[in-house]
């Protein structure tokens, strides 16, 4: 609905770093600043802000899914199971996300059986629980060491992923987005450029620290 974004549904094929450019298929498009929001399995990423990076695999699964309900559960709540420790959090008043934690890689369909039967137990409900778009993940620890490079940004699973036990991923996103908001409305204020500017720099040093130790943070609780 906002009149000043253009979504085009193309997939990105190649960057310029030189140039700041996008290419999508033979069409090149240049920005002042790229946002590449890709995910952790991306080729781009590793290329453009290198392989540097802390890691742990934590040998454990993660199960999510979106359920629909009739129980007007409008605040989060964490579970600690025998399986290991499941969060639900709440989107509405009749649906809610939830992630659980697993020391062994179960079978998804084992696992969705399972879950209707914990909910219903935890929920102290009879009524109908209904998953959508469950799906099946590893989990590890893994920080890049760098963020950014030239006018581009890595954001997301692509820079850093972390324990899910705490429910905490999503809102270190949140405050990420809050940070490069306010250093792009400051330059703007004071009529500076926003293209090869500070701004990914200031970025990276204002959250790397907390980012980081949150994560290592996570991981020890959940240990």
């Amino acid at each position: 609905k906002e009149k000043n974004i253009k979504i085009i549904n193309k997939e990105i094929t190649n960057i310029g770093i030189k140039e700041s450019t996008i290419f999508m298929g033979n069409k090149k498009s240049i920005y002042d600043l790229i946002v590449l929001c890709l995910g952790k399995g991306s080729n781009i990423v590793s290329k453009l802000i290198g392989k540097r990076t802390i890691e742990e695999n934590l040998g454990e699964t993660t199960f999510t899914s979106i359920v629909r309900h009739k129980l007007n559960i409008c605040d989060a709540r964490q579970y600690f199971l025998k399986e290991g420790p499941l969060a639900i959090l709440p989107i509405s008043k009749k649906k809610f996300s939830f992630v659980w934690s697993l020391s062994k890689k179960q079978n998804i369909n084992k696992i969705k059986n399972l879950v209707h039967f914990k909910l219903k137990k935890i929920l102290n409900t009879r009524t109908k629980i209904i998953l959508y778009n469950p799906v099946s993940f590893p989990i590890s620890f893994k920080f890049n060491i760098n963020f950014f490079k030239r006018n581009f940004l890595v954001l997301g699973e692509g820079l850093y992923n972390v324990q899910p036990v705490a429910g905490q991923g999503f809102n270190l996103i949140l405050r990420d987005i809050r940070e490069l908001s306010k250093q792009i409305e400051k330059h703007f204020s004071l009529g500076l450029q926003i293209k090869d500017s500070l701004i990914l720099k200031k970025f990276m040093l204002s959250r790397k620290p907390e980012n980081f130790l949150f994560g290592l943070g996570i991981s020890f609780t959940n240990k």
